[in-house]
């Protein structure tokens, strides 16, 4: 047994030990792939264990996800929610997971025969369960309706195959080269699509991925030293201005993305060239005698734990929860040129009492019309159901991945829209229709 397969047994021992999952070992491997090559989207549990289909009648797929705009979907009844436009991007993620010592052939043979039937758009319900099983049929019709509806608006389709398993290091013949080559001919014939990508991941992949911690401090460059100020025992905060270049790297992530896990307490997601974020784009691309921060609301960030050294403030626990169409428009749009002195205002939030923090998560997101539904998060009754849960040894997680991120227990943790779920079942005896909701 090599070094990284060592340590990788180790790995999926502390994985099943930390989420407390009583699985068996084939499972737990599957489980812990999935989470790491998914990582980059910050899928919850949930989302991971209602993408699995593998068993019988399974069609060699051990997983399917879709995304619509980097968001998880899991049933059609979710696609009423979605308007889709020519900015709309749809990714389906369809993964292989084998606790095997090599890369096989056979996983692509049966991939190459299940395709065509599976994703034959002449095909209904009836037809696919006379070979498949009801997981993997449920996630083909919504895969089906995902893209459908995004090739007839002009949407973008993008899909990954993802194959892991428990070899030390990826070694693959000329056959097994060649009948990848053949599944992504067969799948661009398919979708009329060319975004296709295939990845093998061996122990030495998935340790990496799994060694990939998120920075959970992070430093702020301001222009000059920020304000300070506190209010009586409340909380601390910090204003001052940061260079447009010095923003954009504290969102750059270490593989130079933009760090999506700063915007988790913020209710929309970027919403593209939408006439507002075409007016920033060509703000921060114009350069003239208008600072930026003359023209822009600024960013407001909640933290924890500062430590100012003259114009640095280091900070823990950083949420973004108002700016993130600025901040996703300063990381795409600005060249990040040091010289440019343009600013943004930013104003840093120091407090860590809850309820607090919900209060300036749901002003900050009420300014503009969202769903009631996602503001429910920072209710009392939503804080109340989550120290109910926490009293019982549960975590109720309300807003997304919050326990998730503070590495509790993945068995542990409920969402909003499980436990809704779960009530609608159980107290209100209608199961049919609970998962619809």
């Amino acid at each position: 047994m090599s070094n990284n397969r060592i340590i990788l047994e180790g790995c999926l021992t502390q994985f099943q030990t930390a989420n407390e999952i009583d699985l068996k070992d084939s499972e737990i491997f599957e489980l812990f792939s999935l989470t790491q090559t998914t990582k980059v989207y910050d899928l919850s549990y949930e989302n991971i264990l209602n993408s699995i289909v593998d068993g019988g009648n399974d069609g060699g797929i051990d997983s399917i996800l879709v995304l619509i705009d980097d968001e998880v979907i899991e049933s059609i009844d979710e696609l009423s929610e979605y308007t889709f436009s020519n900015k709309t991007n749809s990714r389906f993620i369809i993964s292989q997971c084998k606790k095997e010592n090599s890369f096989k052939e056979a996983p692509l043979d049966k991939l190459i025969t299940t395709l065509p039937e599976l994703f034959d758009l002449e095909k209904n319900e009836t037809a696919l369960l006379t070979r498949f099983n009801a997981d993997l049929v449920t996630l083909a019709l919504l895969v089906n309706q995902v893209w459908q509806k995004t090739a007839i608006s002009g949407g973008k389709i993008y899909i990954d195959f993802i194959y892991a398993c428990n070899a030390t290091e990826i070694e693959v013949n000329g056959a097994f080269s060649s009948k990848v080559d053949q599944l992504k001919t067969l799948t661009k014939r398919i979708f009329s699509n060319e975004n296709i990508t295939y990845s093998n991941y061996s122990c030495s992949e998935l340790l990496k991925l799994y060694q990939a911690h998120k920075t959970n401090r992070l430093t702020l460059d301001f222009k000059e030293q920020p304000l300070s100020t506190s209010y009586k025992e409340f909380g601390i905060g910090y204003v001052g201005m940061v260079k447009l270049a010095d923003y954009k790297s504290f969102l750059t992530s270490e593989n130079l993305e933009i760090r999506d896990d700063l915007f988790e307490s913020n209710i929309r997601h970027f919403q593209g060239e939408v006439d507002v974020n075409k007016k920033i784009k060509s703000t921060i691309e114009t350069i003239e005698e208008k600072d930026f921060w003359w023209l822009n609301n600024g960013i407001t960030i909640i933290a924890e734990s500062p430590n100012q050294v003259g114009k640095k403030l280091a900070i823990e626990n950083v949420q973004i929860v108002n700016g993130l169409q600025t901040s996703y428009s300063i990381f795409n749009s600005h060249n990040g040129d040091t010289t440019d002195e343009r600013s943004v205002l930013v104003k840093v939030i120091i407090n860590n009492n809850k309820e607090t923090i919900d209060n300036i998560i749901a002003s900050t997101n009420s300014q503009n019309p969202v769903s009631a539904t996602l503001l429910r998060a920072t209710e009392s009754t939503q804080r109340n159901l989550e120290i109910f849960f926490y009293n019982k040894g549960y975590f109720y997680d309300r807003r997304k991945n919050y326990y998730k991120n503070q590495g509790k227990p993945s068995s542990k943790i409920f969402s909003i829209q499980y436990t809704a779920q779960a009530i609608r079942a159980i107290v209100f005896n209608d199961p049919h229709s609970a998962r619809a909701k």
